[in-house]
């Protein structure tokens, strides 16, 4: 029986190899990057100037340039076939120090939330869809404590200051909450300007928490957090 699945895997890897996600070169597994579209994408490195509250922000890619179009997909397109290649690079940087040192003490991770009308037109949260089988493979429960509570417009076309402006007081907690002493992990799929981010963590530290992380799959670390 292994004899003839072999035989139909070496067949079949004849006929539709793996190829690169990115650039579409033949590699040798499945999801896999070839090494000029890992060394292009694969970014995971600290923001050395985190905005208020949060303490820590570490991305895993580069967004420009990197892995934007898996994203698009993703989001714009609802494509859940980008997903297995999303969590392959979350799985590749598992055990890089970076991540390992931004878990460690953590009590929980929170997914920033869409607002209803967005997740019934997306039919899912497309951070949740990244992270979930990372964070479970850490331990880390995630706690569904914020909510947005009134849609906005997409963002990604917008500035610092304008989108300052729609995000200013739009998350609340779910409940009344004391996170007293309590370590918190943010995950998003990209950090632009931080706005997003920031909003929650506001919203976090008003309910008492120690310190504020994010963990972002996609960030560009340059002139564009600062306008």
């Amino acid at each position: 029986m292994n004899f003839f699945r072999e035989v139909w895997e070496a067949v079949n890897f004849f006929i539709f190899p793996p190829r690169c996600p990115n650039c579409k070169k033949i590699v040798d597994e499945p999801h896999q990057f070839c090494e000029a579209c890992h060394e292009k994408i694969f970014r995971v490195d600290f923001y050395d100037r985190p905005p208020a509250p949060i303490e820590k922000v570490l991305r895993v890619t580069k967004y420009r340039d990197g892995s934007r179009e898996l994203l698009r997909n993703l989001k714009f397109d609802n494509n859940l076939n980008v997903v297995p290649v999303l969590k392959k690079i979350l799985d590749d940087v598992s055990k890089r120090e970076e991540v390992l040192n931004l878990l460690r003490g953590v009590d929980f991770a929170v997914v920033v939330p869409l607002h209803e009308d967005r997740f019934k037109e997306r039919g899912f949260n497309q951070t949740e869809k990244i992270f979930e089988d990372f964070l479970a493979m850490n331990n880390l429960p995630v706690k569904n404590i914020l909510k947005r509570i009134r849609s906005t417009p997409k963002l990604y076309k917008l500035g610092k200051a304008d989108r300052e402006k729609i995000l200013s007081g739009v998350f609340e907690a779910t409940e009344p909450l004391d996170l007293s002493g309590k370590k918190i992990l943010i995950v998003d799929d990209i950090f632009t300007t931080g706005t997003t981010c920031k909003e929650c963590a506001k919203v976090l530290e008003s309910l008492g928490a120690e310190k504020i992380f994010v963990l972002a799959f996609a960030a560009d670390f340059g002139d564009n957090l600062n306008h």
